[in-house]
């Protein structure tokens, strides 16, 4: 079992799917906090049997798999990429004309940069809660959220298309 973990973190590492699978992993147990907490409890249990830090292991083993990940893989971070791409082909040769491939570009890029300008905004709010003392990780969830929504999005619109990865 651990065997086969090991080889689907290496092909998701290959695939550029690792920290979209992160992220999701850090939604379920946000959502699910009960069956998380009995996974950790059982953790506890095996640490306590066999004497060996388990979360340190863990830790040391996600690093090295995302500096790995992160160092192999080429630098396109731009989400919705692939479906930028496809419109071009399908509607921008389609139409004869250039503009119609530069209006397709200007929209995917107003929607990054909408997109960029909420999360900065959001942040910004998330530090200046932390620093009053307030309730910051209620204002955290929607960013969260949104960037979830973004990223399974891109992965569903790969799917679609026929392209491949997420951000």
């Amino acid at each position: 079992m651990s065997v086969t973990g090991a080889l689907m973190i290496v092909s998701m590492s290959v695939h550029n799917i690792l920290l979209g699978a992160f992220i999701i992993a850090a939604a379920i147990t946000i959502a699910l906090p009960k069956q998380s907490q009995a996974l950790l409890t059982n953790f506890d249990k095996v640490q306590r049997k066999y004497g060996v830090n388990l979360f340190a292991v863990l830790f040391t083993i996600l690093t090295v798999v995302c500096v790995l990940d992160f160092a192999s893989s080429p630098a396109d971070a731009q989400f919705f990429n692939n479906a930028q791409t496809w419109m071009n082909n399908a509607f921008g040769n389609a139409a004869g004309n250039g503009q119609t491939t530069a209006v397709i570009t200007l929209f995917f890029n107003v929607l990054r940069g909408l997109f960029l300008l909420y999360i900065g905004i959001s942040l910004v709010q998330i530090v200046q809660s932390a620093r009053n003392d307030e309730d910051w990780q209620t204002l955290a969830r929607t960013p969260l959220i949104i960037v979830l929504s973004v990223f399974v999005g891109d992965l569903v619109t790969g799917l679609i298309i026929g392209g491949g990865g997420a951000a």
